[in-house]
């Protein structure tokens, strides 16, 4: 049963000296399981009656971090794009397979706009998401272009979730692709996982309106992170997604997020 809880922080972003609670994978219970980053080890326990379930895992999280996160596996530095000025290439106009990620992922406009700052990293072959924090740099996330694994990977250890666009009302989703897809008519806000960090928190509690938009597998974990966000935001609303918004133009976005007012 552990190795459920094992296979799940793997999944999650949590720098070193940080503690988060999340929904335990075992018990269902909410909010109950507690996790530890101490750096050389991570310690979890379910503060449910019924579960009680705890452990440390000694070895670190591991590299296979996925989609669903932005897992740090162990304590990474700070980001620092100088560092990457010779893996990230802004010139994606003369890259084929740059052209088709913009364009079957609906970001072509909002790069071209400059509202996103999307780079590629010849050397992990990725599709770069540059993360912000007013205007400075502090962060990127990367998605690989074919079968690498992990399919997305953050540079550094900010915690910032990635944000494209500049409207009052905020769509939260999981990836930085589905957030820039809604760009043009709302503020994409991605969580880079399915686990609402305090930095995101802290950024959404400056929109008047916030759409979660998570998928049907999901939909627990939208109450969740709606019941959350309604202590820092006016109007918190739930869109259970059946269709991802990165592949539908922006009317069809619009209309299934309700928005096409």
């Amino acid at each position: 049963m552990n190795n459920r809880i094992k296979e799940f922080i793997s999944t999650e972003y949590i720098p070193v000296g940080i503690s988060n609670r999340y929904d335990c994978p075992i018990c269902n219970g909410t909010n109950t399981l507690s996790v530890t980053n101490f750096g050389n080890e991570i310690k979890y326990y379910c503060f449910h009656s019924d579960c009680s379930r705890g452990g440390v895992i000694k070895e670190g999280l591991s590299d296979n971090s996925f989609e669903t996160s932005s897992s740090i596996v162990k304590d990474k530095p700070s980001f620092d794009i100088l560092t990457y000025k010779d893996n990230f290439s802004l010139a994606l106009i003369s890259r084929p397979e740059c052209i088709d990620y913009l364009e079957n992922n609906n970001c072509w406009e909002a790069w071209w706009n400059n509202r996103a700052d999307i780079r590629y990293d010849f050397k992990q072959n990725r599709m770069v998401f540059i993360i912000n924090e007013g205007s400075k740099i502090v962060d990127a996330v990367g998605r690989a272009l074919g079968d690498k694994l992990p399919k997305w990977y953050r540079y550094g250890n900010s915690g910032a979730p990635f944000v494209c666009g500049n409207s009052s009302t905020a769509v939260l989703v999981e990836d930085a692709a589905s957030a820039t897809a809604v760009s043009s008519f709302a503020t994409g806000v991605a969580m880079l996982g399915t686990n609402l960090s305090e930095k995101a928190i802290s950024k959404l509690s400056s929109y008047k309106k916030v759409l979660v938009c998570l998928d049907e597998d999901a939909s627990d974990k939208a109450i969740h992170i709606a019941q959350r966000l309604h202590w820092v935001v006016e109007k918190v609303e739930i869109r259970i997604l059946t269709r991802d918004l990165k592949r539908l133009t922006t009317n069809e976005a619009k209309k299934v997020l309700k928005l096409d007012d």
